[in-house]
């Protein structure tokens, strides 16, 4: 079957062009908008959402509610009330009805409704002491009631949620979507009284003013947040917000951010945006921070000072991380401090060097320049150097060109790598093993050119594999001739007789 001419076309070109995308030839800008946590609990600085389910209520509810003076009387809280009529001692269970009133046998009904347990006790206690004088009357909270409140607006979908009655606002907020504004939430009360509370200022700053107890038959609605940016780099306190409007770039950093770090260099700010499928970055200085209002989805990110450092690129016999038995060449770049020297530099990558770096042979490539370093005493020294680091500067780690030669009876004879701990048949296979004259035996000289007796193997040596003595050479070379002489006998007699 034969394909059609576009088909291969696009073949062709997939084949062509997919390589280019697997080797990764694309690096993106760092002024892209890194991935940020934009939920709502991250927003309002909380790991962990409160929720308003039933089981999850605190098994010690009670014994909280009884410890909270805000506590208020719930529809369905039940109590024990005792008190002693004359000698008889009387125990009646009560339990506050949907509009929080409770009926009391004998003494009539208590309208509860906007009471605090602790205010409705002494109400109950001092009423009963007026009916039955000296009967030392005691109400006892028995358990907590709940009720529903209705969640609407920036939310997955309205529904109704369980509470009880030391739910806030705040308990809520699991319900609230990403763009949910943190900072206008209304609750709206059963009789349609409508309050908007700032509960990133009730998490944020303590403010219980702006995180109320919830109510029975109220909702909470979330509104849609007007302006959502995001804040990273060197600022203590990194994170997503929602500023008020009209709050300045420097005023987000001081108020929100905490201020800048140490390290964050005021020069460089970088605001980029994602508007109507198109990105867009510009930079500011912190005096432009003053008068620059974040759009809505602004990605704020402060350089730190490391960052804008001058830098130089190592390269050669050093390893890309520090520790590692990485046995090639690799490209570093290393920021540098002014006035830092070349020899403080290979002091301060000792860890990152490799077994085979030549620090003796390292120079530095500076524009057309090339400046010879010796650094070998400065890794056991402190010796600081007079050449110093530019911005620019290459510095090149030379791999050591240590060697052992092989010369003699082999095939190959030559300079070989040197490897620690080799014996010397290792490095007579390299040089293709002994040849035909060799005698099997072997002897090392050191760099000087004297033997050493322990026929270790060290750098620079040279290993010599012997030949065969003369006498054994010469009988060889008459053996060759006799075998020759015998073949031109027999190729000119086989002539004579052709020819006769």
């Amino acid at each position: 079957m034969r394909l059609k001419p576009y088909l291969l076309v696009v073949i062709l070109v997939a084949l062509v062009i997919t390589p280019v995308f697997a080797d990764g030839m694309f690096v993106q800008s760092p002024l892209y908008p890194s991935d940020v946590d934009y939920s709502y609990s991250s927003q309002l600085g909380i790991t962990e959402l409160p929720t308003t389910s039933p089981e999850n209520f605190p098994e010690n509810a009670v014994l909280q509610a009884i410890g909270n003076t805000d506590y208020p009387v719930t529809p369905g809280d039940g109590f024990t009330l005792i008190y002693s009529d004359g000698k008889n001692p009387v125990t009646l269970e009560l339990q506050a009805d949907s509009d929080c009133r409770v009926m009391i046998q004998s003494v009539g009904v208590v309208d509860a409704a906007g009471l605090t347990y602790r205010e409705f006790k002494l109400q109950v206690e001092d009423l009963i002491s007026k009916y039955y004088t000296y009967s030392a009357p005691q109400l006892i909270l028995k358990n907590c009631g709940v009720f529903s409140v209705r969640v609407s607006g920036e939310v997955s979908y309205t529904q109704y949620v369980t509470a009880w009655g030391l739910s806030r606002l705040s308990d809520l907020a699991g319900f609230a979507s990403r763009y949910a504004s943190t900072r206008s939430v209304t609750l709206i009360s059963k009789d349609g009284t409508r309050s908007d509370y700032d509960l990133y200022a009730a998490l944020r700053n303590d403010s219980f003013e702006d995180n109320p107890l919830l109510s029975p038959g109220c909702e909470v609605r979330f509104n849609k947040a007007e302006k959502i940016i995001s804040l990273g780099g060197a600022v203590k306190s990194p994170g997503v917000y929602q500023p008020l409007s009209g709050e300045s770039l420097y005023q987000i950093i001081e108020k929100y951010g905490d201020g800048l770090l140490n390290s964050a260099d005021g020069r460089s700010l970088s605001v980029s945006n994602y508007q109507n499928g198109v990105y867009s970055a510009r930079q500011l200085t912190i005096e432009d921070a003053k008068t620059y209002v974040p759009a809505d989805g602004d990605a704020i990110s402060i350089t730190s000072g490391s960052q804008a450092m001058p830098f130089v690129t190592i390269t050669g016999a050093v390893a890309a991380e520090s520790n590692t038995s990485l046995a090639a060449a690799s490209r570093v770049n290393y920021n540098f401090i002014p006035g830092e020297t070349a020899l403080q530099l290979v002091r301060n990558i000792a860890l990152m060097l490799l077994p085979t770096s030549d620090t003796s042979a390292i120079y530095i490539l500076r524009g057309s320049k090339k400046i010879y370093v010796d650094a070998s005493a400065a890794l056991t020294s402190a010796e600081i150097g007079d050449i110093y680091l530019e911005q620019g500067d290459i510095v090149v780690i030379p791999f050591s060109q240590l060697t052992v030669t092989v010369t003699g009876a082999v095939r190959n004879p030559g300079s070989f790598t040197y490897v620690p701990d080799r014996s010397t048949d290792y490095y007579i296979n390299l040089a293709g093993g002994f040849s035909d004259v060799a005698t099997q035996g072997v002897k090392v000289l050191d760099k000087e050119g004297n033997k050493i007796k322990d026929n270790s193997v060290p750098a620079d040596s040279t290993i010599v594999a012997n030949k065969t003595n003369l006498t054994t050479n010469l009988a060889l070379v008459a053996s060759i001739l006799s075998i020759v002489s015998t073949v031109l006998t027999i190729v000119i007699n086989g002539h004579t007789i052709a020819t006769w």
